[in-house]
């Protein structure tokens, strides 16, 4: 899914979702994402936005680090916007 948000500056950037929940296993915490803007990133666990830093480390443009270990069933999601 992709959509439109006002950076405030009178110009849109786009914003790319992408579900990362087929790479849980159980015992991962680094996922790979599509490539990003490092400063955009916005993960989401169980629809529960993530607090970057205290959650979460965007590690590089095409992978996160998770404080914690997500198990099947979980659901990991992120909001980015492309590099």
């Amino acid at each position: 899914m992709v959509f439109m948000y006002n950076t405030g500056t009178g110009t849109g950037s786009t914003v790319e979702q992408a579900d990362l929940t087929s790479q849980i296993n159980g015992s991962r915490d680094v996922f790979t994402i599509p490539e990003a803007d490092t400063s955009s990133v916005r993960v989401y666990f169980n629809g529960l936005r993530q607090v970057q830093g205290e959650n979460f480390t965007v590690t590089n443009s095409t992978s996160i680090t998770l404080d914690f270990i997500p198990q099947i069933g979980d659901f990991l999601t992120i909001d980015y916007t492309p590099a």
